[in-house]
């Protein structure tokens, strides 16, 4: 199909738009560690069983161990690390501004693709990496009465950054495991399994597993948690693998990135937030790059 994993990007971008208010909300309550984990938790039962009705097994055992080792690891730095941080970042500063902040992926990836992959920049690339960058923080840094950070500005900034790095490199390792042929649905598995094992490690360590346990039994959460869970990591985690598998590297991070567009109209029918016109001109900007380097 011409252009599947472009339209397979767009797709995720739009699926994500719609779950990170719903996340946001549920991470106010219960914490982005317990939310995180949680959705991985679902995500994965569905993906699995999903797997169960198409091939009749439950997990990939056919995975070869160099598809193991680089989506694992994927899985580990970009869901549970890279998520982690912006599900953090969504408590203290929102969802227009981490979803900004999340749109520094398409130029770090781009940068780990040229260093890695050998996906050579043109000065076109780094033009608009320079627009990407600048139209994020000029939205970011704005004073907004409408939108109130939730403890420390400079620490959601960087937790914002962090997970468009896990992202990122998390983008690099998917592009490894599919050095040999595997399906998107079994490398998404393989890429959520150690993540959500990590989580649940994490999340007892700490001692909140009760507080996992009570928000499944909260009816509101729940559902909300299952809704976004069935919209995010199962059908907008393996909908991002195949655009991962079947374009560049970078192009996918590009296209991955557009879901600060996708969260604006959610944002004005929920909350009646009407960005403002310096947030409108540093999306624009920040697209505009966004565009550039997909026209690399």
């Amino acid at each position: 199909m011409p252009y599947l994993g472009e339209l397979s990007a767009l797709s995720a971008a739009f699926l994500w738009g719609g779950t990170v208010i719903l996340f946001e909300e549920v991470g106010k309550r219960v914490g982005a560690l317990v939310t995180n984990t949680g959705r991985i938790l679902i995500g994965l039962m569905l993906l699995c069983l999903t797997l169960w009705i198409q091939k009749g097994v439950f997990f990939p055992v056919f995975a070869d161990s160099n598809q193991v080792l680089w989506l694992g690891l994927s899985g580990i730095v970009g869901l549970a690390i890279g998520d982690g941080a912006l599900f953090s970042a969504l408590v203290i500063l929102g969802s227009r501004r981490s979803t900004l902040l999340l749109s520094l992926a398409p130029p770090i990836t781009t940068i780990l693709a040229w260093m890695f992959l050998h996906e050579h920049l043109r000065w076109i690339a780094l033009t608009g990496i320079l627009l990407t960058v600048f139209g994020i923080f000029w939205v970011v840094l704005e004073s907004n009465p409408a939108e109130p950070v939730r403890g420390s500005k400079i620490k959601g900034i960087g937790l914002g950054i962090l997970a468009a790095l896990g992202q990122a490199v998390g983008m690099i390792f998917v592009k490894y495991g599919f050095r040999s042929d595997i399906d998107a649905l079994s490398a998404t598995i393989l890429r959520m399994a150690p993540a959500a094992v990590l989580l649940v490690l994490i999340t007892l360590r700490q001692g909140k597993i009760g507080v996992l346990g009570q928000m499944f039994r909260r009816r509101k959460l729940s559902l909300a948690l299952v809704v976004g869970s069935i919209i995010g990591p199962f059908l907008g985690v393996w909908l991002s693998i195949v655009a991962v598998k079947h374009t560049q590297a970078g192009i996918a991070s590009t296209l991955l990135s557009t879901v600060p567009i996708m969260v604006i109209p959610p944002m004005i029918l929920i909350y009646g937030i009407r960005p403002s016109p310096r947030a409108l001109i540093g999306t624009a900007v920040a697209m505009l790059g966004i565009a550039l380097i997909f026209l690399r």
